[in-house]
């Protein structure tokens, strides 16, 4: 490694010979020369302190050194960052930006803060890890960007032209990287539409795939759709380091690039042509500059219609209100579709709330309509509304309707048949209703023949003395219980004294109903059958 002697460094470590340093790091006569047509915050000197470097130990720093200079004599911090990346002997730069972070006063995430100097006129100077690996066995680094903002809404920005005079780039040896990312893993994401509808808007098609790259890391990919007539449509993605330090790719995080979850997204524009479109080609971009490409792919189709060809009408959901209290329940969505060729090849149906379905090849029935079944969960579902459906003819043309295909809305709404009845006791019974206190702790069983509409899912029982007092009691769930017997411990406690008890319950059905029965005060229904009574007697 070959250090560099700058000018002005030199001038700078002579003022703090003799006390404190409180010089700015001075420009040349370029430098000089465009502070002299700028106000307010900017850059007043930049340097690297190495002429080359040896990068491949993976350990490799060099030195950045700057001056940021504000005139607003009322701020007191700023943040900025410098942009260092590899220059290809054409001048065009290659491979992934590398970003410096600063700030005034030293404060995470911001890596370097400022070393000497004051708001007026502060330096910096940061060891910037050159990275091992690179296209080629050597390659020109150089700071290609700076920008930076005050507490008081002063900013600059400098790009590679600003700053081209200032002598900030080196050439580094590096490992060779020559093959670009790979993948594993691509498919569309769970909750992406089959169909997307696009006759008056844009609609979105999105991907995730798994990328790796062992020696510089992940970039930014490209992914490409191909539909009818040629038709292609692409996304891009880019690995992007977050405040906390960590990756983002798309909608995923992560902490390392070189084995990389991302999400892609492609935007089909509005009348784009409609039929299946495919990913068709992977373009993958690692640090380096190094791409690895996939064409000649066919996967993962989306149908893109604007339902012009294929149409559906008359749909119906049924029945409007469904009983799933006492397990699941069946649900028929119906409409008659126009315009196909080669009969009905699949039917999707979507539904929020309960479970939709996919049909192949449905029956046309004798009115020209088609049907499809779905299924509501037991008991929690209070309504179900489909919110797509999407049709295919038998040659792969193709209608797509409500909400979750970005299509014509749907109104297809059924409900929960309400629970208007609560629990009903036909008969309680208890199997002791007396007990010596020598047997105590006992526990006795009620006995209960239930009816009710939507079944029994809860209870409460409280035992009482003859003056009322609570003196023990359970509550908790049961099987469910539409109708016939219900058994529940009723626990007699050790420390009950020689007496008459009685015993009160409530029921609770998976609605929310309840009944109460047999409490102290005529609170709630009088038992069937009479109060339920347990003596203890003196034995």
């Amino acid at each position: 490694m070959q250090a560099r002697k700058r000018p002005w460094r030199t001038r700078l470590l002579a003022v703090g010979v003799g006390g404190l340093l409180i010089g700015a790091l001075a420009a040349g006569p370029a430098q000089a020369a465009e502070q002299e047509q700028q106000a307010g915050l900017r850059l007043t000197a930049l340097a690297v302190e190495q002429d080359t470097v040896d990068a491949t130990s993976g350990d490799a720093t060099v030195t950045v050194d700057w001056t940021v200079a504000d005139a607003d004599t009322a701020a007191t911090d700023l943040f900025g960052t410098l942009t260092v990346q590899q220059v290809g002997a054409d001048g065009q730069l290659v491979g992934a930006p590398q970003d410096l972070t600063f700030s005034f006063e030293p404060q995470w995430p911001y890596q370097a803060s400022a070393v000497a100097g004051t708001m007026a006129s502060a330096d910096y100077s940061y060891a910037f890890p050159v990275p091992q690996y690179a296209a080629g066995s050597t390659a020109r680094w150089a700071v290609v960007g700076a920008t930076a903002r005050d507490d008081r809404g002063g900013t600059f920005t400098a790009g590679r032209d600003a700053l081209a005079p200032y002598d900030a780039a080196f050439t580094a040896t590096h490992l060779v990287d020559s093959t670009g990312p790979a993948y594993d893993g691509l498919g569309t994401v769970l909750d992406q539409p089959e169909y997307l509808y696009n006759a008056d808007a844009s609609v979105t098609a999105k991907y995730r795939l798994n990328i790796t790259d062992a020696e510089s890391g992940f970039f930014r990919g490209e992914l490409v759709l191909g539909g009818p007539a040629g038709a292609t449509a692409s996304g891009t993605v880019r690995l992007i380091r977050q405040t906390d330090g960590t990756l983002r790719c798309g909608d995923y995080d992560g902490y390392d690039s070189h084995d990389v979850s991302c999400t892609v997204e492609v935007t089909l524009p509005a009348g784009a042509p409609a039929g299946a479109w495919s990913v068709s080609r992977v373009a993958l971009t690692d640090a380096s500059g190094n791409v690895g490409v996939t064409e000649g792919l066919s996967q993962d189709p989306v149908h893109l219609t604007q339902n012009s060809t294929v149409q559906a009408s008359d749909f119906a959901i049924g029945p409007a209100q469904y009983n799933n209290w006492n397990g699941t329940a069946p649900l028929t969505i119906t409409m008659k579709p126009s315009g196909y060729r080669d009969g009905i090849a699949s039917v999707t149906v979507l539904l929020d709330g309960c479970a939709g379905s996919v049909t192949e090849h449905p029956e046309i029935a004798s009115d020209g309509s088609i049907s499809v079944r779905a299924t509501v969960p037991p008991i929690y579902t209070r309504r179900c509304a489909v919110t797509g459906i999407g049709i295919t003819d038998g040659t792969g043309a193709s209608a797509a309707y409500g909400e979750r295909f970005h299509g014509p809305a749907l109104d297809l709404v059924a409900t929960q048949i309400p629970d208007t009845a609560a629990p009903v006791v036909n008969a309680a019974s208890l199997n002791i209703t007396s007990v010596p206190k020598s047997a105590l702790p006992r526990n006795a069983v009620l006995t209960l023949d239930v009816t009710s509409f939507v079944g029994v899912g809860g209870f409460s029982l409280t035992v009482y003395d003859a003056s009322g007092a609570s003196v023990g009691g359970s509550s908790g769930g049961v099987a469910t219980v539409s109708s016939g017997r219900l058994d529940l411990v009723v626990r007699l406690y050790q420390d009950l004294t020689p007496g008459e008890y009685t015993v009160g319950f409530t029921l609770t059905d998976m609605g929310g109903l309840h009944t109460q029965y047999g409490y102290p005060g005529g609170h709630g229904l009088p038992v069937p059958g009479g109060p339920l009574r347990i003596t203890v007697t003196d034995g």
